[in-house]
């Protein structure tokens, strides 16, 4: 469980360091004129990198951090893979919801203890979860 959430952890942080300085070289933020849209934007964006090296490496991104060395079978590999694309996904769609619905302080508070708790914790079980179900 521990080894494919520590994968994680690295590929979600070489993700989002990708991603943030992609989004600045090309400006794809910029089209986006709602500020509470572009963590929405974002996630998608995460979400279809995941998904597009997904297409490449069939067990997912954490695998390529030397995920061989887990001899954990690809089952466990697939399921966490497509447990973390719906993660990024639902951050997607919650994102969208909570600026939609909620006034500007539940989204601030949303923005800055929620989603870092979502990347941390839900992960974590979707790990335990996945090596748990062998």
């Amino acid at each position: 469980m521990w080894g494919l959430y520590w994968r994680y952890l690295f590929s979600i942080t070489l993700s989002l360091v990708l991603v943030a300085f992609l989004s600045e070289q090309l400006n794809l933020l910029s089209f986006v004129d709602d500020f509470g849209l572009r963590p929405t934007i974002f996630w998608t964006i995460i979400a279809l990198l995941y998904i597009f090296i997904s297409l490449l490496q069939n067990k997912g991104f954490p695998y390529l951090f030397l995920g061989s060395r887990l001899n954990l079978a690809d089952n466990i590999w697939y399921r966490f893979n497509i447990m973390t694309i719906s993660f990024f996904v639902l951050l997607a769609f919650i994102g969208f919801g909570v600026n939609q619905i909620a006034n500007e302080e539940i989204w601030a508070f949303y923005k800055i203890y929620g989603q870092p708790l979502c990347l941390v914790v839900i992960p974590m079980f979707n790990a335990w979860f996945a090596t748990k179900r062998t």
